[in-house]
């Protein structure tokens, strides 16, 4: 019998666009995926995808995305993003279906406020998983669901490498598209600071999940910022180029010739 195959999607906010070109390499190449996971942006791009395995559709929808009309933008004190309109795409481009009916199989992660634990969604509706998922601290609001409180994946584990491993996939493809540690631009604000504080802490964090994946996908996007939504289709082409140079490795780790 194969091995199975995990695929971890990482969180970075429009950097996460680079995991659609890792996912067009992967299909070229016709590298089996059996699971999905996904954090935060990843868990947007991997729910979508695995909703019915469409990535023309996704592509199309990355390509011409206007945050501004999709970030509603609230007074709240919780955050400045109110979610819902994205919520209310991710569930048109989702088709409303439940994780356990996902032509890929699916997780995806977000850390619960009230025991500071990490949840991995394994069923329900994907477009509130992946709410969930992509609640960025202070950007988006938190997400209620079922009496509990949940914020971004990434304040624990940005990788989504173990919930891959969790579903079951004795091989894990790690895609880390965020901050690697490189240097930081000198913060001129408070939120700067605090924007840097939260990174700094993340990659500390990161280094050690990274290692726990089999192979590593890592496209160079540390010139893009995550809240820059109008290079799309450079970043989905870093994303292919970085798939294109770890795929001997990736063969390599399947025994694939």
């Amino acid at each position: 019998m194969r091995k199975k195959i995990g695929l971890a999607l990482g969180g970075g906010s429009a950097r996460g666009f680079a995991h659609i070109g890792v996912l067009r390499v992967l299909l070229q190449e016709k590298i089996p995926l059996d699971y999905i996971a996904g954090c935060s942006m990843g868990s947007l791009i991997g729910g979508i995808f695995a909703a019915e395995g469409d990535l023309d559709a996704l592509e199309s929808l990355a390509i011409v995305f206007d945050s501004k009309k999709y970030f509603d933008i609230t007074l709240s004190s919780s955050g400045y993003v109110k979610g819902n309109k994205v919520q209310e795409l991710l569930k048109l481009m989702t088709k409303n279906i439940n994780i356990e009916k996902a032509a890929v199989p699916f997780s995806c992660i977000a850390t619960c406020v009230e025991d500071a634990k990490l949840r991995r969604f394994t069923s329900g509706p994907i477009h509130e998983a992946v709410r969930a998922s992509i609640s960025i601290p202070g950007i988006f609001t938190p997400y209620e669901l079922d009496g509990k409180t949940y914020i971004d994946g990434g304040v624990i584990d940005r990788t989504a490498i173990r919930a891959a491993r969790e579903m079951g996939a004795d091989i894990v493809i790690g895609v880390d598209v965020s901050y690697r540690g490189e240097a930081l631009e000198t913060p001129r604000t408070v939120v700067d600071l605090l924007q840097d504080t939260f990174t700094i802490s993340e990659w500390y964090l990161t280094q050690t999940y990274l290692k726990e994946a089999d192979v590593l996908v890592l496209p160079e996007i540390n010139d893009i910022k995550g809240s820059d939504y109008k290079d799309t289709q450079k970043i989905i082409e870093r994303g292919m180029e970085a798939a294109t140079a770890a795929m001997p490795g990736i063969k390599k780790a399947l025994g694939i010739k």
